[in-house]
């Protein structure tokens, strides 16, 4: 190139400068980490054009889904609340949505409220339809892999699954709330309930590992707080079953707790272990943990970040074993839990949880107690309070005998006509004697005697009040006088 004066010119391009922007590590309060973030896409592992499948089962009605033989499969026929004429899902005839729990790259949660035997549960519903029957397929894995597992108080109980209309339904235990909720709240747990975190956990992974299941996605979010206090694993979408063999299909969970082996494809127990040590860490040291970059690959490198610094020496040498980079020397759930610390924590937290169980029932037996005192009670004071509402008529309704020793009955029954004088005429003269005649202004008289009607409607009574009437007969003497009154009759 030449300028104005004929010289030639030479212009250079400047050489690009990549600078490494080391993003340092922070704790989650300080930088202001938003508390919920959408969920990656789930993996499209094949067209979702349903023409180039396979036609499925796509009926209408609900159908149990179950791989052990011994399980209840009729629990659909035998509702007492479906209907198949209806046009709402199963799903919906049979269960109350209370709230949405959260939502994740494969489906959705809900806290449900049956309405046959009004208990809570957790709903998980598949997010996606099934693309096809292979897609089915690993989706029903999910239910075998639950139905494998054995029962343990460290991991979230599996009741039962269903599909309808191209989505899986499974049945889980309710929490009282999950560990990532917790973690959010409380940026500085205290390391003892971090202990009994780990150690609960410890044990629910050990009895995957038992099992031959790799859980695969441990994280804060899939681990929960039961309401008996214990802290539980749960959402087994992702678990691996090793005693297939090789031919199984692995997805990786969060990269944020990630085991490094897996970048090789190696999977297996050791990975769960790594996640593991990844959560501990976060909750003790409200770390935010990164999810790439040299932060990211120098927690893999077998070193603690600075902010571990503020653990015991305990913690972070047990820290140090589950975070190893090499899975061969990496702790497994048996000699962590055979450490010296590990063991005084279970220790701790056993006589622990028989006080909160002793608490439990003897709060149960109080209520018990209470309501029973209570019935008892009420049985006891209904007759005294009947007794002490009665009015002062109700007190003169008794029977009396006056000095002839002739029974007197007072008592009016209800609804008796007092103005029915056909069986008192006639009447008695109330001109002769004005103050009688006020004195039984209000009641019919024979021969000047006032009548009472009792209960006994059959029957009127005279008072024995001293008659001085000019009506009044030769054998007045002042006895009560009893007209019977004729029985009603009745239409045939």
């Amino acid at each position: 190139m030449y300028s104005n004066s004929g010289m030639s010119v030479s212009f250079h391009r400047p050489a690009p400068v990549f600078t490494t922007e080391e993003r340092p590590l922070s704790t989650k309060k300080a930088r202001g980490t938003p508390r919920f973030a959408a969920p990656p896409r789930a993996p499209v592992k094949s067209c979702p054009v349903t023409r180039i499948f396979s036609r499925i089962n796509d009926c209408d009605g609900p159908q149990p889904v179950s791989f052990r033989e011994d399980s209840d499969t009729s629990f659909i026929v035998q509702s007492s609340v479906y209907s198949a004429k209806k046009p709402e899902l199963y799903f919906e005839q049979c269960y109350t949505i209370e709230e949405k729990l959260g939502a994740g790259s494969f489906g959705e949660v809900y806290r449900v409220r049956s309405k046959e035997d009004g208990s809570l549960y957790a709903c998980k519903k598949t997010l996606l339809r099934f693309r096809g029957e292979g897609d089915r397929q690993r989706r029903m894995k999910e239910v075998q892999k639950h139905e494998k597992l054995a029962k343990h108080n460290n991991c979230v109980q599996f009741y039962r699954a269903w599909e309808e209309r191209q989505h899986l339904y499974l049945l889980t235990e309710l929490c009282r709330t999950s560990l990532a909720d917790v973690a959010e709240d409380r940026h500085d747990l205290p390391e003892s309930i971090v202990w009994e975190y780990l150690v609960d956990l410890l044990q629910a992974v050990r009895h995957l590992h038992n099992h031959k299941l790799v859980h695969m996605d441990i994280k804060p979010e899939n681990i929960f707080i039961g309401f008996d206090g214990l802290c539980k694993l749960g959402d087994f979408g992702l678990v691996i079953d090793l005693s297939q063999g090789s031919d199984h299909e692995a997805v990786e969970g969060d990269p944020k707790y990630l085991a490094p082996e897996l970048m090789n494809l190696e999977f297996g127990p050791p990975a769960d272990l790594f996640s593991l040590g990844m959560t501990i860490l976060e909750l003790a040291t409200d770390l935010d943990l990164p999810k790439h970059g040299d932060a990211w690959q120098k927690l893999r490198q077998g070193e603690l970040p600075p902010a571990a610094k503020g653990v015991s020496k305990e913690l972070q040498k047990l820290l140090l074993g589950l975070l190893h980079p090499d899975p061969k020397k990496r702790l497994t759930a048996d000699l962590a839990l055979s450490l010296p610390a590990i063991k005084r924590v279970l220790i701790r937290k056993g006589i622990k949880d028989a006080l909160r169980k002793s608490v439990m029932r003897v709060k149960t037996m109080m209520t018990q107690t209470w309501f029973f005192i209570v019935f008892c009670l009420f049985f006891l004071v209904k007759p005294i309070t009947y007794l002490w509402k009665k009015t002062p008529e109700d007190n003169l309704n008794t029977s009396k005998v006056n000095s002839s020793g002739i029974n007197i009955t007072t008592d009016f029954s209800d609804g008796e006509d007092l103005n029915d004088h056909s069986l008192a005429q006639p009447l008695c003269d109330l001109s002769s004697s004005s103050s009688e005649g006020s004195q039984f202004l209000s009641k019919p008289c024979v021969n000047s005697t006032p009548i009472s009607y009792g209960k006994n409607y059959n029957f009127m009574m005279a008072s024995p009040t001293s008659r001085s009437s000019p009506h009044s007969s030769s054998y007045d003497d002042g006895s009560p006088v009893l007209f019977r009154k004729p029985a009603p009759t009745f239409p045939k």
